[in-house]
């Protein structure tokens, strides 16, 4: 895959990822779903488990084009934040009770759960998808993100309005931030595999 061909196909899957998951995740919350698997503790994350696997999992196909790299962008959110945040939710010893405010143990599970299973999802794409090795395919998986992130940033703080359009979260239309991310990340993980496969040493 060419670095254009990673930028046009990546950034275009993550943007329909994005506006997918949303979608999805609608259609989850007017069902109920948002407190699916929750226990009497703790915070509800089926929604955010759902859209997170859904964006990840078009961003996957792009990155690795087989069934195989959609499938663990799929599963590694949603089983990783769902499977572990069942568990805990179900443990009375943060607090935490529904209606109530949350604690900082519970600020800190959720922070890790989420960290762990979203880096590691985009580090096992990059493993996968490698032209070269799996370790170098992580690392500028892993790359690729955060540049994606530091772009968006900087995006929203150089034009603040972009970030107060209006927008109604119990639409169907996707924020246009969460699109701007879809857009940027599967561009940036994409170009930095394609690069890193462009830059692979010849055999001697």
């Amino acid at each position: 895959m060419t670095p254009f061909a990673a930028i046009v196909g990546g950034g275009g899957a993550g943007f329909l990822g994005a506006a997918l998951a949303h979608v999805l995740s609608t259609l989850a919350d007017r069902a109920g779903g948002e407190g699916f698997l929750r226990g009497p503790y703790g915070p509800q994350f089926f929604l955010i488990a759902l859209y997170t696997g859904v964006f990840y999992a078009a961003i996957g196909a792009a990155a690795g084009r087989r069934a195989a790299t959609a499938l663990v962008g799929l599963l590694g959110p949603l089983l990783g934040i769902t499977v572990v945040m069942a568990g805990l939710t179900r443990y009375s010893g943060w607090g935490m009770p529904r209606g109530l405010p949350g604690t900082f143990q519970w600020q800190l599970a959720v922070a890790s759960v989420y960290t762990v299973s979203i880096w590691g999802t985009i580090a096992s794409l990059g493993a996968m998808s490698a032209a070269t090795s799996w370790w170098r395919g992580a690392l500028a998986a892993t790359v690729g993100s955060l540049s994606a992130y530091g772009v968006l940033s900087f995006l929203l703080w150089a034009v603040p309005s972009y970030a107060k359009t209006r927008w109604s979260p119990v639409s169907f239309l996707p924020s246009p931030v969460n699109l701007m991310d879809g857009l940027l990340s599967g561009a940036g993980i994409c170009l930095a595999l394609s690069l890193d496969a462009k830059f692979r040493r010849k055999p001697a």
